[in-house]
């Protein structure tokens, strides 16, 4: 009989919200707003799409091992040297790797709770244990004096995602500044920037590499502003001692050639970046007016986000179930947050006009 590892056995996959398909069978219904996944609401970035065509008829060819060219793109694109970039299959699949790669037996991790379930997931897979500091819920962001707190001579990585999915908050550059003080240089700083240029415009946002810090990697991905996400591709910046330790464990053949040609082409795509930017934020800034009232009154707390999505606390666990089984009834798919650790809590994406007025419409009936 094969054994498997205990902490295998109790692992609970990432359970993605429900889709499209699924809704329209369930409640019979012909249009649907789906603003749970984080995704841009504007699909695919054109020229990702045209420059994945012109290769499609080359996929009985295996792609470039090593992503030069694209790694070579992101160089030009970032002024980075090529030997400091990483690429994978999504930053979830450079996480993996950096796991993999770095975590000797007895090594310990530390992130926060209320934090990307998929680096949860990712962390439970582990044999090694990882502390998770709980999050304020006066604030909804990291707990950095908490973290440091925990760093040990066991500690070998620390995650952040900044700005935070599910809860859109950051650790401001003051914030960063006194936490990256208190870390030991042995022990790896993962910062997720999946959002990162939906943050990048507010002053008060540490972009990670304007700190080219030995012992921080930066991840960042072509799933959220550039829209392909079912592509699986993401990048990352490190000392280049990192990077060739992550490049070498990686799949042989990630990511593919239809992801690395989309990503090349995305990132030739500025108006597309732009139109997504201006979409996001008028689809902030009418939510935030929306729901303002509802604020006001105590029904919600309305968490101010550097994302593409609102984390939204309701009174109770039993309202997020009664708000979502109503939404679903009209075609509106949210994302609840018992998954994340946050039961009374739903997170939105911001979607196109009419998706964001569909939400606001059956919100307010059944809030």
């Amino acid at each position: 009989m094969i054994i498997t590892p205990e902490y295998i056995k109790t692992l609970k996959p990432y359970v993605p919200g429900k889709s499209i398909e699924e809704i329209q069978k369930e409640f019979g219904l012909e249009e649907i707003h789906k603003i749970a996944s984080n995704e841009n609401p504007l699909g695919p970035s054109p020229k990702a799409i045209e420059a994945m065509k012109k290769v499609h008829g080359e996929v009985n060819r295996y792609p470039d091992p090593g992503a030069l060219e694209l790694r070579k793109k992101i160089s030009a694109k970032s002024g980075v040297e090529v030997s400091n970039i990483a690429v994978g299959s999504g930053s979830e699949g450079i996480m993996a790797n950096i796991l993999r790669c770095f975590l000797c037996d007895g090594d310990e991790m530390i992130t926060s709770e209320a934090t990307f379930i998929g680096f949860q997931v990712l962390a439970r897979g582990r044999a090694n244990k990882c502390h998770y500091v709980p999050m304020p819920r006066d604030t909804y962001k990291f707990d950095a004096d908490g973290i440091l707190a925990k760093v040990n001579e066991r500690t070998k990585i620390i995650y952040i995602c900044n700005p935070n999915n599910p809860t859109g908050t950051i650790l401001n550059k003051g914030e960063f500044d006194k936490f990256y003080k208190g870390v030991p240089e042995n022990v790896l700083i993962i910062m997720d920037e999946a959002y990162f240029e939906y943050a990048c415009g507010c002053a008060e946002y540490p972009d990670s590499m304007d700190y080219r810090y030995d012992n921080v990697i930066t991840l960042r991905t072509f799933s959220k502003i550039y829209g392909i996400a079912g592509a699986r591709i993401g990048y990352g910046f490190a000392h280049a001692d990192i990077v060739s330790t992550i490049m070498k464990v990686k799949l042989p053949f990630e990511p593919n050639s239809l992801a690395q040609a989309g990503a090349i082409g995305a990132l030739d795509d500025d108006e597309f970046l732009e139109k997504s930017r201006a979409l996001n934020a008028g689809g902030y800034e009418y939510f935030r007016k929306e729901l303002n009232d509802l604020h006001k009154e105590g029904k919600i707390v309305f968490v101010p986000s550097y994302a593409n999505f609102v984390l939204l606390k309701l009174e109770s666990e039993e309202k997020v179930n009664f708000i979502n089984s109503s939404l679903l009834k009209e075609g509106v798919i949210i994302r609840p947050l018992k998954p994340f650790g946050l039961a009374d809590c739903i997170r939105v994406t911001m979607g196109l006009r009419k998706e964001n007025e569909a939400f606001i419409k059956s919100f307010k009936k059944y809030i």
